[in-house]
């Protein structure tokens, strides 16, 4: 009985698989600025035995401009990942761990620059107006709340007390 004993093999051999994996470091390219790295350090521990373990991977080439214009071309990827039962004999695929990528149609330009001096002057003078404004806000409440529960201002100052009579009399 040869397809018995086979098929025991092909039973044995997957129910001892494991397909729990750790993925050290997936780069495709040099490192530049900014860089990710998904998969880097990440661990799957897998339970079943039957399972196939799928990566799809969106490979994008990057070009990455420093300040000097020296260019680093390199590429960054984002990730799905499947995992699914795959039944002895099923004609489905095989127990394991599996990488499929595309490279994508699009091209990204990273690239560095300074902000000039009037860009920050411009940002200075919105912080400080801002400042001001809301200063000038939490004044007139307070003002207003101060009127309306004590009918003066705080400490008397810039009120007339209705014994003075001016300066003329």
């Amino acid at each position: 009985d040869m397809f018995t004993s086979l098929l025991d093999l092909m039973t044995e051999s997957f129910e001892t698989f494991d397909v729990s994996h750790e993925i050290n470091m997936l780069k495709f390219g040099p490192d530049f600025p900014g860089a990710s790295h998904q998969l880097d350090g990440q661990d799957r521990p897998i339970s079943d035995a039957y399972a196939m373990h799928q990566y799809y991977l969106q490979v994008v080439p990057t070009e990455y401009k420093h300040l000097d214009d020296t260019t680093i071309r390199s590429n960054q990827y984002s990730v799905t990942e499947h995992t699914r039962h795959v039944a002895p004999g099923s004609n489905r695929g095989l127990p394991g761990v599996f990488f499929f990528y595309e490279v994508s149609a699009l091209h990204v330009q990273l690239e560095e620059y300074r902000e000039g001096w009037i860009r920050f002057l411009t940002s200075v003078c919105a912080i400080v107006g801002g400042v001001f404004t809301v200063g000038g806000m939490l004044d007139r409440y307070v003002y207003t709340k101060t009127s309306e529960l004590g009918g003066g201002a705080v400490g008397g100052v810039g009120m007339k007390s209705p014994s003075s009579a001016g300066v003329l009399g």
